[in-house]
């Protein structure tokens, strides 16, 4: 008896492994490399697409965040790509748009809209007039703060820049860092330079700064430095910015009440309720839109959106559009936002799905007039360089910003000149 179940088992077990063998692999590269319940929701995902699927299998692979940036432009200028890659909607995949695939034939335009709205469809989705991407996880920026500091001193989620300025300075005279920034990456400081420009320029003025239209030495540059540079000399930021990493650093100063709110996406969620910080939505952090500056600017929402694209050289094209089809369902859109803090792009989601913290953020995201990707995915990646450079300089020694400014409007502008010749 025990014999004969025990051949049964290795039976089952010889026909799980040949039906995983005689599908074909689905490489899957992606950039949610941070610890917490990032990869493990891409894992989770792959599981349930093996577990259903009989003709493909889904090979997940992680790629630590800042080297995916390069390996991926490599992988596709060596015509050696996996079949999948996560990748950032605006001007990333427009930078790459030449060696992708479209996917409208798999998902077309009238089930995007369908399933996302024609507002992320037209954003995100859309390059060319082809659809290219397909969103998993839409992160909003914003504060996130310590509730129980922010009780004990009386405080509440500020409204206005007044009242934002009124706020810091009741926490700097307690002993407490107000903002907890960690830009040891470059790209966490870019938040801050996003907010102070859209709350007091119009949207179309920073569009024209992203095309490299517009100039860094602009009055309306100049004032966002000027703002910015009179926080840091305050003493509202922890010393030392450029050396802490957004999470472990920055976030980490606010779980331990040092500082009181941090300047980040939702991503940073995931990563406060994971087991090891252990720290609780609506108990222990909250979250508020950045304040209103010029109350004549119409508010823009502010984050990147994450999703995957499908390469030219992809080796099982095929494959890799199923994948992108169960990844664009309802039901792993909520598993990644649940892992990873984001709000599900697919506005099938509904919104028991989501805490109350999140349903406030969505409602949030509904509220505002317009959405922003964040600079570095805004712009022209060898653009995108030079202005993550300018931040973190401009943190080490922020009385040289005007410098600064007019050291990064000539590399720019030098940069429009190699443009102009490439393109004759």
């Amino acid at each position: 008896m025990l014999l004969s179940l025990l051949v049964t088992l290795a039976a089952c077990q010889r026909t799980r492994e040949q039906l995983v063998a005689e599908r074909t692999p689905v490489a899957l590269q992606h950039y949610f490399s941070f610890s917490g319940g990032y990869a493990n929701a891409m894992d989770a995902i792959a599981q349930d697409f093996n577990a259903a699927e009989t003709r493909y299998h889904l090979q997940p692979t992680s790629i630590d965040h800042e080297l995916f940036k390069h390996s991926i432009r490599d992988d596709l200028q060596r015509h050696r790509t996996a079949d999948l890659y996560t990748y950032w909607a605006g001007a990333r995949v427009q930078s790459i748009v030449e060696s992708l695939q479209p996917i409208d034939d798999a998902l077309p335009v009238a089930e995007m809209n369908k399933l996302f709205g024609t507002a992320v469809v037209q954003s995100a989705c859309s390059y060319n007039g082809r659809v290219y991407f397909v969103p998993i996880a839409q992160h909003y920026v914003g504060f996130i703060y310590n509730k129980k500091l922010f009780a004990a001193l009386g405080l509440q989620p500020p409204k206005t820049w007044r009242e934002l300025l009124d706020v810091a300075h009741k926490l700097k005279a307690h002993g407490t860092t107000p903002f907890a920034l960690g830009s040891k990456a470059r790209w966490p400081a870019q938040f801050w330079f996003d907010y102070l420009l859209l709350r007091t320029a119009p949207l179309a003025y920073r569009q024209k700064l992203m095309a490299g239209e517009a100039s860094f030495e602009d009055r309306e540059v100049q004032r966002v430095f000027g703002m910015w540079r009179d926080l840091v000399k305050a003493g509202m930021f922890n010393p030392q910015p450029n050396a802490l990493d957004f999470n472990t650093g920055a976030g980490m100063l606010v779980r331990r009440g040092e500082a009181a709110m941090t300047l980040m996406g939702t991503w940073l969620i995931g990563y406060l309720e994971s087991p090891e910080v252990g720290w609780h939505e609506g108990t222990d952090f909250g979250f508020f839109p950045f304040p209103v500056i010029e109350p004549g600017i119409p508010p823009v929402a502010l984050g990147p959106i994450d999703g995957l694209v499908l390469p030219r050289d992809a080796k099982n094209p095929a494959g890799a559009k199923a994948a992108m089809r169960f990844f664009a369902n309802a039901g792993s859109e909520a598993r990644i936002s649940r892992a990873m803090g984001s709000i599900a792009p697919n506005i099938l989601v509904l919104d028991r799905h989501y805490s109350p913290l999140k349903q406030a953020i969505r409602a949030e995201i509904l509220r505002n007039r317009a959405w922003a990707f964040n600079y570095d995915l805004a712009t022209a990646p060898d653009r995108a360089e030079i202005g993550l450079n300018l931040f973190t300089t401009f943190l080490d020694a922020p009385d040289d910003y005007p410098a600064q400014l007019r050291q990064t409007a000539s590399r720019m502008a030098q940069l429009g000149s190699a443009e102009a010749r490439t393109a004759q």
